[in-house]
């Protein structure tokens, strides 16, 4: 396994996994092992929050399609959302990706729940986020990855699953035949008796800015 500190500038190199089968959680957690892990943290303070929950995020490379795989501590994973493109974040837990094809003002968001509802949208750049029309004005209606989540027995950690065509993720291809992309995970943390919820990410960012492109990191697909 390859394991990533947050924080660390260099360019994140995906690697080929193999042995993942949508659905069965035990060989999607062993397969994916031999992929690059980031763990969540809460950057933008110099200690975590009390109630801060690690999480765990692994990439990798199957054919033509990137896989993400996380492990999330939760005291209570839940989320409100029953409908496609409802506005996740601010209903209840939720995994988040951000991903922007490298020399492309574009940028995707993808949003998974405990109870796998999704969120899918485009920005065509960082200055259309600003303009707050609102995330239906930028919402993807036909879907874009496939995703699976598991919640445990105990109801204290959940697991979701994605797996999302590297064409996505790349763009067109480069005339320099590079593969490489910035990337962020974020996460909210909705805990009983807090006001807000706990925030955190793998990107090293200074501030709970999860749009905040330039402190995203860098990761380049290998190739198979």
């Amino acid at each position: 396994m390859c394991d990533v500190q947050t924080g660390v500038s260099a360019c994140v190199m995906i690697p080929p996994v193999r042995g993942v089968v949508l659905g069965d959680w035990e060989a999607t957690a062993r397969a994916m092992e031999a992929g690059v892990r980031l763990d969540f943290t809460q950057p933008w303070f110099s200690h975590a929050e009390a109630d801060f929950k690690p999480g765990r995020v692994w990439l990798g490379v199957q054919g033509d399609d990137l896989l993400v795989y996380s492990v999330l501590d939760d005291d209570a994973p839940a989320n409100r959302a029953t409908q496609w493109n409802d506005p996740t974040w601010m209903t209840g837990d939720v995994l988040e990706l951000f991903f922007q094809a490298e020399g492309r003002p574009g940028y995707h968001e993808f949003h998974v729940t405990p109870e796998n509802c999704r969120l899918q949208l485009f920005f065509p750049s960082r200055e259309s986020f600003r303009e707050k029309r609102g995330h239906r004005h930028w919402a993807i209606a036909e879907s874009r990855f496939e995703s699976a989540t598991r919640i445990n027995d105990a109801r204290n950690r959940w697991e979701a699953f994605m797996r999302i065509k590297l064409a996505l993720v790349l763009d067109a291809p480069r005339d320099d035949g590079s593969r490489r992309f910035k990337f962020s995970f974020s996460r909210y943390d909705y805990q009983s008796g807090r006001k807000r919820p706990v925030t955190s990410a793998t990107a090293a960012l200074s501030a709970p800015d999860f749009h905040n492109m330039d402190e995203w990191s860098w990761a380049e697909v290998a190739r198979t």
